[in-house]
């Protein structure tokens, strides 16, 4: 009989307690593939006397991941030891866990009569990795693939105003959901290859970051954005006053200072740059709001309007 058969919560726990019962040990763990609902989830999670703490940002991140559908069957086993004891997969089962009773049940492969001691030796492997995943789908050649994804990542952070809020049980952006965005956005896809190919490491800022700006003025207005980049690459012919000569000082000083900015302040100073040289306005320092860098308490009103500021405005503003 095939080990990927399906079989009930009950089934599973009777066969376990049968074989305990008659002193017999497996030779070698099974597996059987099963379908969990909310309440079996709790359930099993109520008998689990070994449980490690819980991460709970990665927690919301599976549930957002079951919720919207992106949840895939990939045979990631929940896995237990011989003393019936879960070893792997908590999180995954917590986040189903949360889930309303009429949540559907979802497939797990289930791996029973594991040596209690190979706990230590899970999640040895090598992750794989946004980057991996795109270069996987053939959406994104092997070069530049963690700087694209970490720009994707950034972009759709900054797309949700993800960066307010409690970043500790923030959702964050997962693996399916960079894959599933750039397949579905090819424009965008060619102008972030395009750009990952050029001078990024001259900005002294973080690469996904960057990128992430960058993208969003090629959206705008992709002759202006070029015109903007080649002067944040370069300095060349940059005047006293110029917005991003400003710009370039302010990263000068951040990368200097050894200052810790958020993606979310940095994304500021572009923005201000960009909308003072659109406006063909002049400035020589790059205020942040009040509450901004080294403040206890950022403010959300003052941020939240710089970085929306860019979305308002029109492709065909003077420079």
């Amino acid at each position: 009989m095939s080990n990927w058969q399906k079989t009930s919560e009950g089934d599973f726990h009777r066969k376990s307690q049968h074989l305990a019962s008659v002193g017999v040990t497996p030779q070698k763990p099974s597996a059987s593939t099963i379908f969990v609902d909310p309440a079996m989830a709790r359930r099993v999670l109520a008998k689990n006397t070994h449980n490690r703490p819980i991460k709970e940002s990665q927690v919301v991140r599976l549930m957002a991941e079951m919720t919207s559908g992106r949840w895939k069957y990939n045979g990631e086993a929940i896995k237990w030891s011989i003393d019936d004891v879960l070893l792997d997969g908590q999180h995954r089962l917590t986040a189903l866990a949360r889930m309303d009773d009429n949540f559907p049940a979802i497939p797990f492969l289930v791996v029973r009569g594991l040596p209690a001691d190979t706990q230590s030796t899970m999640d040895q492997g090598t992750t794989r990795t946004a980057g991996d995943q795109l270069v996987l789908e053939g959406l994104l050649g092997s070069t530049d693939s963690r700087i694209v994804a970490g720009g994707i990542r950034v972009y759709l952070e900054w797309q949700r105003m993800a960066f307010f809020g409690d970043q500790k049980v923030a959702s964050k952006i997962s693996n399916p959901e960079v894959v599933a965005w750039a397949a579905e956005h090819p424009v965008e896809m060619a102008i972030l290859q395009d750009l990952a190919s050029q001078r990024l490491r001259r900005v002294k800022c973080r690469p996904s970051v960057t990128l992430a700006v960058l993208l969003q003025f090629r959206l705008i207005d992709g002759e202006a954005a070029r015109e903007f980049s080649e002067g944040l690459y370069s300095g060349a012919g940059l005047q006293s006053g110029n917005p991003i000569l400003a710009l370039r000082d302010r990263l000068d000083r951040i990368r200097e200072g050894k200052v810790n900015v958020s993606d979310r302040d940095l994304i500021g100073y572009f923005v201000m740059a960009w909308n003072h040289w659109r406006r063909g306005g002049n400035t020589s320092k790059l205020q942040m709001p009040r509450g901004g860098p080294g403040r206890a308490s950022p403010s959300r009103g003052g941020l939240t309007h710089v970085l929306l500021a860019l979305r308002r405005s029109s492709p065909c503003s003077s420079r």
